[in-house]
């Protein structure tokens, strides 16, 4: 059997399926942490079929910044994915002349997926991950392309950790900026009164989920006062048939310095749910755009970026 991202995807949606439907509205049993989470034998299992391949040149800290590219470039994966999730990105971001670095943050309980921990403890994960790159290559900002929940840690690290100031450029790929109804199942679950319930057995498992909701403290926080950040150039991209970020505006921040596109205004014919924005080279013209306008090239059904 030959685990996917899709396939990572389902059994997710089904897990948070099982758990709304299985817990009683009126009573909740105390959760056992550890034993709410896969077995280690399934993580193990689901480890090696996960297709990984090493990107020559990732996480070089002894790249040369250039006048042409002047600041590290911060890859930033999505929720239960890894670095890995970039391997289609990262090779040309390099080829092109930067100096480009990810992280796997927000591992919870388990040594397999990221995204998992509370939100809040990731993003100071990414915020000293950056602080290293900055003092290694002697910068003092970087450039984030940040896909999904990894579209908002710059966002909350900047405004209420230690990264304001360090962030010039920030282009979200299907970012979560303003939460999720996760294609209405939230919605139905309120509806249901089985959304409240469900809570301990999911921040047992992984805090950020329900963290990402679109009514939850952490939107709301994460958004008071702007959803973007002094000094920073915003620009995001969405697609519409995103089944994770729904409805899909929801990516898109509401100041109008703020770039926000549609995938489909680029490509008709582009079908990338959220999980694969990373393997379009749609949406990688579109990131190359917003990193050097410069030398940006339009973005099209027929862009070839290898």
């Amino acid at each position: 059997m030959k685990f996917t991202i899709s396939s990572v995807l389902s059994a997710t949606s089904a897990a948070v399926l099982l758990a709304l439907s299985a817990v009683q509205a009126a009573t909740l049993p105390t959760v056992d942490p550890v034993a709410a989470g896969p077995s280690p034998a399934t993580m193990t299992a689901i480890a090696a079929h996960l297709e990984k391949r090493e990107v020559t040149g990732l996480n070089n800290y002894n790249c040369k910044l250039t006048v042409a590219h002047p600041r590290p470039l911060i890859l930033v994966h999505a929720t239960l994915l890894t670095l890995d999730s970039w391997k289609d990105f990262a090779p040309v971001l390099i080829k092109q002349g930067y100096c480009v670095f990810a992280l796997t943050y927000g591992k919870y309980k388990q040594d397999t997926f990221g995204g998992l921990a509370p939100i809040e403890d990731s993003s100071q994960e990414f915020g000293n991950f950056v602080d290293n790159v900055l003092v290694k290559l002697n910068a003092t900002q970087v450039d984030i392309v940040g896909h999904s929940q990894g579209g908002i840690l710059a966002r909350y690290w900047i405004k209420y950790q230690n990264g304001a100031g360090k962030v010039k450029r920030h282009v979200g790929i299907s970012p979560i900026n303003h939460g999720t109804t996760l294609s209405s199942i939230v919605t139905i679950a309120k509806a249901l009164k089985l959304f409240d319930p469900s809570k301990p057995l999911l921040d047992a498992i992984a805090p950020s989920f329900m963290q990402m909701v679109d009514t939850s403290d952490f939107i709301k926080k994460l958004n008071a006062g702007g959803d973007t950040a002094e000094g920073v150039i915003h620009s995001n991209i969405a697609t519409r048939f995103d089944e994770v970020v729904t409805p899909f505006e929801t990516c898109f921040q509401d100041h109008p310095g703020v770039t926000n596109v549609l995938l489909q205004n680029y490509c008709l014919l582009s079908l990338n749910e959220h999980l694969t924005m990373v393997n379009s080279n749609v949406v990688l013209q579109f990131v190359l755009n917003q990193l050097d306008p410069s030398k940006a090239k339009t973005a099209t059904c027929f862009s070839q970026l290898f």
